[in-house]
């Protein structure tokens, strides 16, 4: 039993003298708390980053989206009704100017010229004939005029007939590319219908759809950055619609792309138009603008007290993620840009790295 009772001591006084050390250590931190809020050494001081503000060039870029075409382009058609015999290429091939791209049946054709040959040859012996016989007085002037006109009437029907031979080797009209092949060997060429489309990849231009806000800044020959799959080209405007499509109220701009350019007729591409320039701008990035209701401000540090102010401005317009300052900055404010979502009006600050922040600064202006 006393045993049993020492332990129960033992244990009770272990609690005791634990509990005792903490109640103990309590009151000296609570009271060095006190003396330290009392002294003005409690309040806390905040680490932050800043860049000095500047002054640089804005540019306003907006993006807008077209689809590539191509300057030049041929459909392939046939000038008379007739069944082809050989289609010489397929999608893809490149071609020439005056290349022969479909063959089509000419053994009618053929004969009908043999005829009109035939035709020809015995009109001009006939004119030759009574020519000679015009120098000895046999036939008169008026049968040698008749005879030559007779010479000149086959001869146009011989022409007319060597054209339609021709014809049934229909060729390309420009340098290109075949984009579609629409006829195979043994169809029936119809006048007037597509067999072939020949694009000329070498001369493009991008239609683009500008709206009426941004339409005023645009003009002729302005650049255009466009971006494609391998980086980014620069184009030419070369029309400026002056009366919106209807239904969307768009104003439509063709934009011409360089002679190398690599993409293909159809695509989608993103335009990059430049609709406002502007010089000698305060800029700071976006996020560390504020609002409190209507107003909007940044924390600026002030380095005689070390201390963050709440600094009101006016911001202008933005765009990736940087703003412009319209009024409420001056050139070399130190602009909080880490840290600002812990400060109040006249917080205690630390700068981290003013050589980092001012570094950072430079090498952002002088990007842009």
């Amino acid at each position: 039993m006393w045993r049993k009772l020492s332990s129960s001591l033992k244990v009770l006084f272990w609690v005791v003298l634990v509990g005792t050390l903490v109640l103990f250590m309590g009151f000296k931190v609570a009271e060095k708390i006190r003396q330290q809020a009392m002294s003005g050494k409690g309040e806390p001081v905040y680490a932050v980053d800043v860049t000095p503000a500047g002054r640089e060039d804005w540019e306003v870029r907006r993006n807008y989206y077209g689809q590539v075409k191509t300057v030049n382009s041929q459909n392939v058609t046939s000038y008379v009704r007739e069944i082809v015999q050989e289609v010489h290429v397929r999608v893809g091939d490149h071609v020439k100017k005056g290349q022969t791209l479909v063959t089509l049946s000419s053994q009618n054709y053929r004969l009908d010229m043999a005829a009109v040959q035939a035709n020809y040859d015995d009109a001009r012996r006939e004119y030759e004939r009574l020519s000679a016989l015009a120098k000895s007085g046999g036939v008169s002037k008026a049968q040698v005029e008749q005879a030559q006109s007779k010479v000149k009437e086959e001869q146009a029907k011989l022409q007319a007939s060597r054209t339609t031979v021709n014809r049934t080797q229909v060729q390309a009209s420009l340098n290109g590319v075949v984009s579609a092949r629409m006829v195979e060997p043994g169809e029936v060429a119809e006048p007037g219908k597509p067999l072939l489309t020949v694009v000329d990849i070498g001369a493009l231009e991008v239609d683009f759809m500008v709206s009426r806000r941004d339409i005023r800044s645009v003009a002729k020959d302005m650049p255009v950055e466009v971006v494609t799959q391998d980086g980014t080209e620069r184009g030419m405007v070369k029309r400026v619609s002056p009366e919106a499509a209807a239904g969307s109220g768009l104003y439509p701009v063709l934009v011409g792309l360089p002679a190398d350019s690599k993409v293909l007729p159809g695509t989608y591409l993103e335009g990059r138009f430049l609709v406002e320039h502007r010089e000698n701008v305060i800029v700071v990035p976006t996020e560390v603008v504020l609002r409190r209701g209507e107003e909007a401000y940044v924390y600026v540090v002030d380095q005689a007290e070390s201390r963050a102010r709440a600094r009101t401005i006016v911001p202008g317009d933005g765009q990736d993620g940087r703003v412009i300052v319209e009024s409420g900055l001056n050139d070399g404010d130190l602009v909080v840009t880490r840290g600002f979502n812990l400060l109040s009006d006249g917080a205690a600050v630390k700068i981290a790295d003013t050589r980092a922040s001012e570094t950072t600064a430079a090498d952002e202006r002088a990007a842009n």
